[in-house]
């Protein structure tokens, strides 16, 4: 039986993003370190409301993607982002719904639907949903229409009176029961909605308005990424800011292919080193954990581990990240140089800066590599070995 104390979350994330374009839909691309599905699963935790002041926290989240990101969504899982149900979609989104509300507890009474690419949704309002929910059928975050509004078919304009219009957002809030009995009907009839409010108006369900921000964007075009970037830039503090330093050096000489930045740049005369060697990377996943507090890169890559004998450090960076998240932090900036005689560095920046950005999911402009030689003193300068040194930011979750 359900209990209209007990609170469901279903997060929609199953869209193709045929009209942003590109190879990765939007929900899954790197958005100021996290990606727009991670943001909207993170902003439903009970530390994201609590600390905002809301006390009417989700018994259960259920994250609905298509199938070539299932893995992905067990990854966040795995990682202990936040434990949920990965639910696979459907051809619409009407039909993503409708499974996850199939694989819902029985015992939720009261649940919320909201779209993946809305990261930025006000969450000091989700108290004011579930109550407004709880005295009608449902309640949804709206803004009021600020344009003027023009009704145009080939013969005239017609201006629109927008007094009383206003713009649907998520998330939206229903009892669960009304809301199944809604989706029954929608699937009997052959009905697609724009959203779930509409389809419980269809059953005679009344859905109270709950008023939201125009920050609760929905991205849909490339023009509302460029949009979310700068809001996802200004949702920290500097206060919450953390900043950490590292360092490595290795010796010249291995048997193996020299490897920077994760850039090969020959194939002998290698960094001599437990994994590939490179002194970049490595300096920057010891900036990192610096930064979160968490030791250093040999406590949690011990160098005499086989796991990491000749791995690609790339691999580092990404599990380091990984160790970042867990305890409550992601990557924002980092600043990097490399000490070298030998090879030239800065014709091969740009694709070092690409690849570093790529791996710690954050934007390539975030990112800086330098190089500069040790005007031939020291080890350093007698080509001895290769040296680099890092600052990295990084922010909470």
């Amino acid at each position: 039986m359900a209990n209209q104390s007990s609170i469901g979350v279903i997060i929609v994330a199953a869209g193709s993003g045929e009209r942003f374009g590109g190879d990765v839909p939007k929900q899954w691309k790197p958005l100021g370190g996290l990606s727009p599905v991670e943001r909207s699963w993170l902003s439903f935790t009970r530390g994201a409301l609590v600390k905002l002041g809301q006390f009417r926290t989700p018994s259960w989240i259920g994250v609905v993607v298509d199938e070539a990101h299932v893995a992905d969504a067990h990854a966040l899982n795995e990682a202990k982002t936040v434990a949920s149900d990965v639910i696979i979609g459907g051809a619409t989104r009407r039909q993503s719904v409708a499974n996850a509300l199939k694989s819902m507890p029985s015992d939720v009474g009261v649940v919320a639907i909201h779209d993946a690419v809305r990261p930025f949704w006000p969450q000091s309002q989700w108290d004011n949903l579930i109550a407004a929910c709880q005295g009608d059928d449902g309640a949804i975050l709206a803004v009021p229409v600020s344009d003027t509004l023009k009704n145009h078919d080939s013969s005239q304009t017609v201006t629109i009176d927008r007094r009383n219009l206003w713009m649907a957002q998520t998330p939206q809030v229903f009892r669960a029961d009304i809301l199944r009995e809604a989706h029954r009907q929608a699937e009997r009839d052959g009905i697609e909605a724009p959203d779930d409010a509409n389809l419980v108006e269809r059953v005679g369900g009344r859905v109270e308005i709950v008023p939201s921000t125009t920050l609760n964007i929905k991205i849909t075009t490339p023009d509302d990424w460029i949009l979310a970037e700068r809001i996802a830039g200004m949702t920290v503090s500097s206060a919450a800011m953390r900043v950490g330093i590292g360092y490595d050096t290795h010796r010249l000489g291995g048997e193996g292919p020299l490897v920077l930045g994760g850039v090969r740049f020959s194939d002998t005369g290698g960094l001599i080193g437990h994994s590939d060697g490179d002194a970049l990377l490595h300096a920057i996943c010891d900036a990192l954990l610096g930064a979160a507090a968490l030791g250093n890169i040999g406590q949690h890559f011990p160098p005499g581990a086989a796991r990491y004998a000749g791995v690609n450090s790339r691999i580092l960076v990404t599990e380091t990240v990984t160790i970042l998240k867990r305890a409550g932090y992601r990557p924002v900036q980092v600043d990097a140089t490399v000490l070298a005689e030998w090879p030239k560095i800065m014709p091969h920046a740009e694709e070092m800066r690409r690849i570093i950005a790529e791996d710690l999911g954050i934007g390539h402009g975030m990112v800086s590599v330098k190089a500069t030689t040790n005007e031939q003193m020291g080890f350093i300068g007698r080509g001895e070995g290769i040296a680099a040194q890092a600052i990295a930011m990084i922010a909470p979750l």
